[in-house]
This record gives structure tokens, C-alpha cells and sequence, in this order.
């Protein structure tokens, strides 16, 4: 269902409501609407939109929402807003009818995966995040397996700001949250030792 006036967060409000489920999620699972920018659904905890704005639509990240067939339980959905129109030709790439994911949507679709799984404790992996399109193909409605309902979401991404070159969606996303992931680490360090108080030097 479309969601008027969504309310719109920050990274640290993303990070207080990820310390709060913490122990209550397992898994990410990384989307696109299919639909315009701007539009924002309630079957995803977090929408992110064409600038990177970032939406919520629950309560708590611990809310049950319908993002991904028999994948629903302890997990949290993460949409992008766009793809209307798009299809995949016949070498599985993308075809785009002017929706495409923006490269600021896509950084902060994997800075936001980032942050999930540092305040939630998860590794960064395929076994922790997959894209829409990766569960598809696992539990057999992705492309090329012949079911009517086929899910294709985030299949293929530019590589962009490195590349224009398509690279597999879910590899890429993993691994600029891996990046971003080990930003924050090392600023969260320097941070630390900026705040200890050195000890006063002993007279000799």
C-alpha cells in the first residue's frame, strides 16, 4: 500500500531503532518498488528514495511486513524507490523506462545495510543479506525459472561512482556496505581515543 507524508530519518535515528531489535533480526533483504520515485509502500520497514532520502513505515524494525515470500520472520525490507516500467532482456540485463536506481540510492542502500548490521550484530554476507532477486533464485520464482510471479529486484547494478559496467546487484551492495562498514569501525575508533584523557606525565 502507497504511504502518504512517511516519516523520514536520519542515521542516527536508524541506528537507535537497529539497537532496539537488536536480537529480534536475522536477516536483510534488499528490494526496488517497481514504481516511481517518490512513492513510498508499507510493505518494507525502510524505503529509500531518488536522493537517498530515507523512509520509515513501522513502528519498530521488529514489525512483520510482507517484503518476501517465506521470508518474512525476523527480517527487515529495505525498498528502493524506482524501477517503474523496467524489464530484463534477454542476457538478464536491465531495461530501464526512466526509473533507474539512482547511484545516491544505492550508496545509501548500503550504508544503511551497513548500519543494520553493526547495531545488530550481523556479519555482512550472503547469508545475512540478499537481494529480492538472490532469495528469488534460491526459492525459485527468479529469472529464467518460469513461475509467473518471478522477482527480479536489484539483479544487476551499475558499478557506479568505480564503473558504469553491471555487476550481480547483491555482490556489489555487500560489498560497499563492507566499505562503509569499516569507515564507521575506524571512526568510531578515533573517536575513542580522542575522548580518553591522556594521564598527566610523571616529574622525573
Amino acid at each position: 500500500m502507497l504511504v502518504t507524508n512517511p516519516c523520514r530519518i536520519n542515521h542516527e535515528q536508524l541506528r537507535i531503532l537497529a539497537r532496539n531489535a537488536k536480537g529480534n533480526i536475522d536477516k536483510l533483504y534488499l528490494h526496488w518498488t517497481g514504481c516511481a520515485y517518490g512513492q513510498v509502500f508499507d510493505a518494507y520497514h525502510i524505503n529509500i528514495d531518488e536522493h537517498g532520502e530515507i523512509y520509515l513505515t513501522c513502528n519498530t524494525l521488529s514489525d512483520r511486513k510482507e517484503h518476501t515470500w517465506h521470508r518474512n520472520s525476523r527480517a527487515i525490507g529495505i525498498t528502493l524507490c524506482c524501477a517503474k516500467g523496467a524489464v530484463l532482456n534477454y542476457h538478464w540485463q536491465p531495461v530501464y523506462s526512466g526509473y533507474p536506481p539512482t547511484e545516491l540510492q544505492v550508496e545509501q542502500m548500503a550504508i544503511v545495510v551497513a548500519i543494520l548490521c553493526r547495531e545488530l550484530e550481523l556479519e555482512i554476507s550472503f547469508s545475512t543479506v540478499k537481494t529480492h532477486a538472490e532469495a528469488a533464485l534460491l526459492d525459485g520464482y527468479g529469472p529464467g525459472q518460469n513461475d509467473p510471479d518471478m522477482r527480479w529486484d536489484l539483479l544487476m547494478l551499475s558499478g557506479l561512482p568505480e564503473t558504469r559496467a553491471l555487476r550481480p546487484g547483491g555482490e556489489l551492495l555487500r560489498k560497499k556496505a563492507l566499505a562503509y562498514s569499516e569507515k564507521m569501525l575506524i571512526a568510531q575508533l578515533v573517536k575513542h581515543s580522542e575522548d580518553v584523557q591522556q594521564p598527566e606525565l610523571l616529574a622525573a
